[in-house]
């Protein structure tokens, strides 16, 4: 199982990741609340801001400190890495 760091030593399936977005858009605000509702949020935050939202295929959304940017660019370099095991 190949695991994406969001940061802090906070890890998710990478396999699992369906979106990675910027915390401060309206959309990402509202889907964060109502995953915090119904408990279905990983707060990987560290207690720093939140930088991007990680949703998972399972319904489970993650917070990560870092920038949209960041995880994005760790996610392709995990899923390249994955293509040279081949």
């Amino acid at each position: 199982m190949r695991l994406l760091n969001i940061g802090y030593g906070n890890v998710v399936s990478a396999a699992r990741v369906m979106a990675v977005v910027d915390a401060e858009s309206a959309p990402a605000r509202r889907t964060v609340q109502d995953a915090r509702q119904d408990k279905r949020l990983i707060d990987g935050t560290a207690g720093h801001k939140a930088g991007a939202v990680v949703i998972l295929d399972n319904g489970m959304v993650a917070l990560s400190a870092l920038q949209a940017e960041t995880v994005a660019a760790r996610l392709e370099a995990e899923s390249e890495g994955e293509n040279s095991h081949d």
